[in-house]
């Protein structure tokens, strides 16, 4: 039987993926012993859904942690096989809370801090992504970090501000943008997890669980990147060395060595294979799909109900395409081919089609500021 292949985006600051989600899926096929190859594809348009990671297995593809964790386990692959009813409990509370507060935390010190993207995640995803997504996805990942923090009130500014001149001007940004309550609750955070983990190797005990995948995948991006603001990276390994340590045993055990890697398979269902092979299908997919998101199809003279869970699915597709779509414009027009000439009010558009022939080193922060210390 063929491996299965597993998409996913590429290493980068440090990291075994600039992406948790991906972290997490490497790490719980390895715990399952799967025989699987990556393809770095750093294109979420590679996904029916419009997110990575994305599984094929035999002749099934799965995309997002939950949908690849529920079809391995079906096949009889459960990293939570061995664990009590009570911990499989505790299991969903923790994912949950990690998912969830851990990743706010990173989007807050990745978005929300504007030294840090400008000279650290800008210039990373810029290095992994093709043309013309390394200009486009970099923003619309802040975008997302903005609506998605504004539970907290944290205020993410526009691109064009640029980087504060001085430390002076950088903290008050920082404090302006949120940072004593995100800070805080990372603390509160770390050490719930802390607290489980005690002596223990791992969090249910001796051996790793499906909770162990997940914890690391999103700690992984606190740890080890070097971002010019190492805040998180500070917190967790001067104040939570056991989570540190954790850290490193999981990375060690899991990461040491690379896993092969394999082409892009014919059969992916992106985007870009729909469009091509069927465009009419595309387009009537992108209609049913903003038509069931709005809430007017009906069926027997009732309109359906839809969980939220669907109707974030759809949502994300509905964007994925419409993010694809422009990308894809994009790329036409910047490499020629086509164009569009306009002349006078009177004459027709003319469109021409092209013949076939034809890092970032950042100021290191001084975490032991009496004033920042006495604020947090």
């Amino acid at each position: 039987m063929s491996p299965m292949q597993l998409y996913v985006w590429s290493p980068a600051l440090n990291a075994p993926s600039i992406d948790p989600k991906c972290i997490i899926i490497q790490a719980y096929l390895r715990l399952l012993k799967v025989d699987f190859t990556v393809v770095h594809a750093n294109d979420p348009q590679y996904s029916p859904t419009g997110e990575l990671p994305l599984l094929k297995d035999g002749s099934t593809w799965i995309a997002g942690v939950d949908r690849i964790i529920s079809h391995l386990a079906k096949r009889g692959l459960d990293g939570n096989r061995d664990l009590s009813p009570e911990q499989k409990a505790e299991y969903l509370a923790y994912s949950a809370l990690v998912q969830e507060k851990l990743y706010d935390c990173l989007l807050f010190t990745w978005y929300a801090d504007m030294t840090n993207f400008i000279k650290n995640i800008r210039p990373t995803y810029a290095k992994i992504l093709p043309f013309p997504s390394r200009y486009l996805v970099p923003i619309q990942l802040k975008k997302s970090a903005k609506a998605r923090l504004a539970k907290y009130n944290v205020e993410i500014k526009d691109d064009d501000k640029g980087v504060p001149q001085n430390e002076v001007e950088e903290m008050k940004e920082l404090q302006r943008s949120g940072w004593h309550y995100m800070y805080r609750l990372v603390r509160e955070t770390y050490g719930i997890l802390d607290s489980q983990l005690d002596d223990k190797q791992f969090m249910f005990g001796d051996r790793p669980t499906t909770l162990d995948c997940i914890v690391f995948g999103q700690l992984a991006l606190h740890i080890y990147p070097n971002l010019s603001h190492r805040r998180l990276q500070h917190i967790l390994t001067t104040e939570y060395p056991r989570l540190a340590q954790y850290c490193d045993r999981i990375k060690n055990l899991y990461f040491s060595s690379e896993q092969p890697q394999s082409e892009v398979s014919e059969d992916v269902p992106s985007m870009w294979r729909t469009l091509w092979n069927n465009p009419k299908a595309f387009l009537s997919n992108i209609k049913d799909d903003v038509t069931s998101y709005m809430g007017n199809q009906e069926e027997d003279g009732e309109k359906k109900k839809k969980s939220q869970a669907q109707l974030e699915f759809e949502r994300k597709r509905i964007w994925s395409i419409a993010g694809g779509v422009t990308f894809l414009l994009a790329y036409i027009i910047y490499n020629g081919i086509v164009s569009v000439e306009f002349g006078d009010e009177e004459e027709e558009y003319e469109y021409e089609y092209a013949d076939d022939d034809d890092d970032v080193a950042g100021a290191d922060y001084d975490y032991e500021d009496d004033i920042l210390e006495e604020e947090l």
